[in-house]
């Protein structure tokens, strides 16, 4: 194991043994002093690299955006159109506002779609250093992971919002605690779907027992832009909700649906 795969799993036992200390928010622990991955990059090459037949040191980060944002004439036409007031619309709508000064010389790149801070439960955004935007979109059900039977359904809205997405260069990209051996059947499931038509979206599985989501997001945020964040429950917006000894301890942040992140129904059902 590198030390960058590591690196989550020792804090992790430090923070279980109080070796680290927290602030006194009400919350059972907290994913803040995992920030980010030992090696910047890293972990964003190995998604994309997952169930695919090259490897993560063939990614060049320096020409991410080339890499990610494919070929706009490799995707089908959108089947399914976006109902107004739907969250697929909403989604879309937002991310595109979002990036709409990307012509201009010198664009001021938006907050994120992360806390800048979950522990403080409050919508205060991380700012974006990359420039390559991306949408993040969760495949777990609540409490459950992605079901990877033969004939799963996805919803057409989705495809068709994603679509919109990628001829306006943004990328996006996947998360689910499925270990790495099943990032083939994966990538199969999103290809033949549409969700994910050229194959080559970052792929964020969970690379060792116990990698938390949250430290996957982080080390999306390395690379690109997630200026928008979509799942079926709020723990998939940040883990800090996992947490949480008071649900409505977290009430500030509701400020964030629908402006940053999105409540979908679950993208494979």
């Amino acid at each position: 194991m590198t030390i960058a795969r590591a690196l989550p799993l020792i804090l992790a036992t430090l923070l279980l043994q109080g070796c680290i200390a927290l602030a006194a928010v009400p919350i059972v622990a907290s994913t803040g002093a995992m920030a980010y991955s030992g090696l910047s990059g890293e972990r964003t090459r190995e998604a994309i690299a997952e169930g695919n037949p090259f490897e993560a040191e063939d990614v060049d980060l320096e020409a991410l955006g080339d890499f990610v944002v494919l070929d706009m004439s490799e995707l089908p036409a959108p089947a399914t159109p976006l109902l107004a007031g739907s969250a697929y619309a909403a989604l879309r709508d937002h991310t595109l506002a979002a990036v709409s000064d990307r012509g201009v010389e010198t664009p001021i790149l938006p907050a994120s779609a992360m806390l800048a801070k979950p522990t403080d439960l409050q919508p205060d955004r991380a700012q974006c250093e990359a420039p390559t935007p991306v949408v993040l979109v969760d495949l777990d059900p609540e409490g459950r992971l992605m079901p990877l039977e033969p004939g799963t359904q996805v919803d057409g809205q989705l495809v068709t919002a994603l679509g919109a997405l990628r001829q306006s260069e943004i990328a996006v990209a996947w998360m689910t605690d499925r270990e790495p051996g099943d990032a083939g059947r994966i990538r199969t499931i999103l290809r033949e779907s549409g969700l994910d038509p050229t194959g080559r979206d970052p792929l964020f599985v969970q690379r060792f027992p116990g990698e938390e989501k949250q430290v996957r997001r982080r080390a999306l945020l390395e690379t690109h832009c997630p200026i928008a964040i979509a799942g079926d429950t709020r723990a998939d917006f940040d883990d800090v909700y996992l947490h949480l000894r008071y649900p409505d301890a977290a009430a500030a942040l509701e400020a964030m649906i629908g402006e940053g992140w999105f409540l979908i129904p679950n993208p494979i059902d």
